[in-house]
């Protein structure tokens, strides 16, 4: 998880991560998460168990669908809701009203695609990532590496990701 190290590291952030394996949990840790809860469980529990302050940002990298209505809930006043993955529905927007939080999408090739007058930041921030990982400040998330491209090695990619087991990214060379 990039986006763990990045928030700590580059924006100096407490950092929660979600997990439901032990495995996955660890490697969250092991990548500076401050603290991990299971998202197979109730996260509003969770939150008052561990006595978690409201986030100022929350990243949705998994079914903003399912999720929408707990950050809704969740997220500080003033806060903001960032999400990466794609919708089937419609939100209602009223729910962050009192809060006067906030909700946007990420795409990485907006600026690109739209010739953005930004466009240029795409890059620069691709070069800052890759200054991190060159200077070792944060890790590659690669964790398995198919050395050839051929049809049994994305079926074994795909049965990787699809069982749920995966850790981190997986990679097919051509």
């Amino acid at each position: 998880m990039v986006w763990v190290q990045l928030a700590k590291q580059v924006a100096r952030l407490n950092v929660i991560a979600t997990a439901s394996r032990e495995e996955s949990r660890q490697w969250c840790l092991s990548l500076g998460a401050d603290k991990v809860i299971n998202h197979n469980e109730d996260i509003r529990h969770q939150y008052k168990h561990y006595d978690l302050s409201a986030p100022d940002y929350i990243l949705c990298l998994n079914d903003t669908d399912s999720y929408f209505e707990l950050m809704s809930e969740l997220v500080a006043p003033q806060g903001m809701i960032c999400s990466i993955v794609e919708s089937r529905q419609s939100y209602n927007m009223d729910k962050l009203k009192s809060k006067s939080a906030g909700f946007v999408w990420e795409f990485m090739f907006t600026r690109s695609m739209y010739q953005t007058a930004d466009r240029i930041k795409q890059h620069e921030m691709l070069n800052k990532i890759a200054e991190l990982v060159d200077s070792g400040k944060i890790t590659s998330t690669l964790n398995k590496t198919y050395s050839q491209l051929s049809v049994e090695n994305i079926i074994a990619a795909h049965n990787q990701l699809e069982d749920g087991s995966c850790i981190g990214k997986i990679v097919l060379v051509r």
